[in-house]
Formats: C-alpha cells, sequence, structure tokens
C-alpha cells in the first residue's frame, strides 16, 4: 500500500475529503493530511488529526501549540500527493512554483506523482488563466482529474464540481499502479559491512555504511515491492514497511541469505561481506601487555552470492555489486559477473574520491546480460538505486523472454 500526502485547499468541498481520506485507509492506504490556512475554515484540522492518527501540516514552521516539523517531512514520506479539493489559487501557486505554504512547499520538495482534483465555479474553472495553469501542470505530468458537471454551492449550473469520491479513488488507485511496476514482487536486499570478532572487542571489518542499500530497499519499497534487508551493522533509519533481519558476521548473513532468497523475486547483493575471518576468535579480551606482536589467522568465509548464484530458482533476477579500482577494475567486474552467475553487476570505481563509503553520492557502471556496460555519474545514492532497480526489472523482462524463446 502506499503512503499518501493529502492536500485540502480552501472551498466547501472541503468536507468531502473526511469521506475520501477514510476510503484511502480502508483501502489499506497510510495517509497524511496537509491544508491550507483557509481550508481550515471549512473543516478543522482536528478532524483529520483524530481520524488519521496524524498531525495535520497547515503551517511551515509549525504552531505555538505544535511542535514545529520540518518543512520537507511530507514530501519525503510521501509516495504520492493528491490535492482534493485543489483550489484555482492552489493550482496557480503550484503552476507558477511557489512555496508560499506546507501545502505548496511540499508539492515542490515533492518528486513522484502528484494528482489535482480541482474544484471551483464554473467561471473560475473555464477561466484562461485556470486553464493556462492547468495546461503548465499537466505537461510536466501531473495528473489533473477534471471536476464533474452539474449544480454548484453558489448555485450556478456547470463545470466545477468535485468529482465523485469513487472516480477519485479510482484514478488515484491507476497512478499508485502506473508508479509502482514492483507492486506484488519479493525483492531481498543484503546491505552494510560485516564485523568478524578478533576477540570480544575487536574485529575486522570494512567501511560500508550501507547507505547504498538503503536506498535501493526505499526506492523498491516505493515502487510497491515487499522489501526484506538482511543488515550487517547499520545504523540508518528504518522505515515500518521494510522488513528488517540483522547479521552481524558473514555467516549470519549466509544463514539468513539462504532462508530467504527462494522466495525473492529478485536480490541484490549490496552488502560488503568480509572474504576472511578469524579462525579462532578469542571469547574474552586479548591483552595488549601478552605480547608485543599480534598475529590473527584467517580463513575464507563462503562466497554467498556465489552459492546464491548457483542455486537460483527460474526467472529470478540476482544482482551482485563489486567494489575496485580503475579500468582494470572495470574489468575485473565484468568477469565477476560471469563467474557467479548473476543478471547484473553493480561497479563501484573506489579511486574516485568523495563517493562511495559512507557518502550520500556515488558514481557506478552497471554490466549487464552480453556485458552491456551503463555509467551513471556522479548523483545521489537514490538516483543510483532507480537506476539498478530499472535494469534489474530490464533484465528480468530479458530472461522472460529467452525463456519464451
Amino acid at each position: 500500500m502506499a503512503n499518501i500526502v493529502l492536500g485540502v485547499s480552501s472551498g466547501i468541498a472541503a468536507y468531502k475529503s473526511v469521506d475520501l481520506m477514510r476510503t484511502l485507509q480502508r483501502a489499506g492506504h497510510d495517509v497524511r493530511v496537509v491544508m491550507t490556512e483557509n481550508a481550515t475554515r471549512f473543516v478543522g484540522p482536528e478532524t483529520f488529526a483524530a481520524l488519521s492518527g496524524h498531525q495535520v501540516g497547515i503551517d511551515v514552521f509549525g504552531r505555538e501549540f505544535e511542535p514545529g516539523f520540518d518543512h520537507l517531512e511530507f514530501a519525503r514520506f510521501a509516495d504520492v500527493i493528491l490535492i482534493c479539493p485543489a483550489s484555482a489559487n492552489t493550482i496557480a501557486a503550484i503552476a507558477s512554483g511557489f512555496a508560499d505554504g506546507l501545502l505548496t512547499t511540499s508539492v515542490l520538495a515533492f518528486d513522484g506523482p502528484l494528482v489535482l482534483a480541482p474544484a471551483m465555479n464554473t467561471k473560475m474553472w473555464q477561466h484562461p488563466a485556470t486553464q493556462a495553469n492547468l495546461a503548465t501542470l499537466k505537461g510536466r505530468g501531473v495528473h489533473v482529474i477534471p471536476p464533474a458537471v452539474g449544480l454548484l454551492a453558489d448555485g450556478d449550473v456547470g463545470p466545477g464540481r468535485l468529482p465523485e469520491l469513487e472516480v477519485i479513488f479510482g484514478e488515484l488507485e491507476r497512478v499508485i499502479a502506473a508508479d509502482r511496476p514492483l507492486q506484488g514482487v519479493a525483492v531481498l536486499i543484503a546491505a552494510g559491512g560485516t564485523r568478524e570478532p578478533i576477540d570480544a572487542v575487536r574485529y575486522v571489518g570494512n567501511r560500508s555504511s550501507g547507505k547504498m542499500a538503503w536506498a535501493l530497499a526505499e526506492e523498491a519499497s516505493h515502487r510497491g515491492a515487499k522489501v526484506t534487508v538482511i543488515a550487517a551493522n547499520v545504523d540508518l533509519p528504518r522505515r515500518p514497511q521494510i522488513i528488517y533481519v540483522d547479521t552481524p558476521t558473514a555467516h549470519e548473513m549466509l544463514i539468513a541469505c539462504r532462508a530467504y532468497h527462494r522466495d525473492a523475486d529478485i536480490v541484490i547483493m549490496a552488502a560488503a561481506v568480509a572474504d576472511y575471518r578469524p579462525s579462532a576468535p578469542v571469547d574474552g579480551k586479548i591483552e595488549k601487555s601478552q605480547t608485543e606482536r599480534l598475529e590473527i589467522p584467517l580463513e575464507r568465509t563462503t562466497d554467498i552470492l556465489s552459492e546464491l548464484g548457483a542455486s537460483r530458482r527460474d526467472g529470478q533476477v540476482l544482482v551482485g555489486f563489486a567494489a575496485d579500482a580503475g579500468a582494470e577494475g572495470l574489468q575485473r567486474a565484468h568477469a565477476k559477473r560471469v563467474r557467479k552467475g548473476v543478471d547484473l553487476i553493480v561497479y563501484n570505481d573506489i579511486a574516485q574520491a568523495g563517493i562511495g563509503f559512507e557518502s550520500d553520492e556515488n558514481s557506478i557502471t552497471i554490466i549487464g546480460p552480453d556485458d552491456h556496460e551503463q555509467t551513471v555519474p556522479r548523483t545521489s545514492k537514490r538516483e543510483c538505486a532507480r537506476n539498478v532497480l530499472d535494469a534489474a526489472l530490464a533484465a528480468r523482462d530479458l530472461r522472460r523472454e529467452r525463456v519464451g524463446q
């Protein structure tokens, strides 16, 4: 189900948004409400707060009787924003890019689907300025649900009535489905860096923060997937709609991958799994005074990606990651894709400064079937995640085509 921000702008039709919110909730969606100041003259925010179970957003910086909240909070939460009713003033503000209130600020900070259900007087609806604003928004990909024709609250008859709630709900569901190509798809993602104990205090580890895998998990969830994350030592915020399984060591991650991977349609091994671990970890702490030189014998860990590649089921897409340096590292990543029997390898060039480990940005090369390369220049890890998931879907379609042949 989707996270929906329901924007309510001013107009007598605002009262219908209460019933719309309840319809969305009964369908399983999580709904949070943002109101314009004038909308509160028609419906009290307390009504929406009581029925939604969430604080209602009105002012960018909060009110005296409310805790201040981040003006980007709603944009971060939303899978889709629905404005119902959408007044002529709100439509004009969005078309012009104004951020003059919490609702318009949230829209400007949001990069997902936006749906408008206009309601206004017939002459306001037909005015060239309103129609020009709507044409501008449609050109940007905004979904506009045409108003119904009939008797309006002011006594006029014509277009401008809020559409029936069933019509709005149906259109919103269509938009959500179109924006969620992974609806019903099970995605398994391995994240973070394993830590192999030397003693009760020390460990052999790596610099992986898990940010890339977290971006992949959030993007997959946004697209409708059922996401399970097998996490090794990741200290990042967790989403209630995503399942997390903590696996601090390579062995624990191996056990979890064996347990979960058969049910996954797409498996993404974005974790930095230790290649070696201490062969005889000490239960207590090794004291410095015991020796001037400490030698730690290491043994190989099980190659999880290779094992998953060898045991994959029909139709399953497998994505691996490779962190290496330069052109030679890229060639090794090509060989790794073939050797480990995976559809995609995502190559991270660790020679590039300021990206990759612990950064919010990355630059990747996605190596796909037939050794096709797709380079994603430096950008956010969320944008990298979008490209990886797009490539995974393309690989899934290609596998289906080849099976069909």
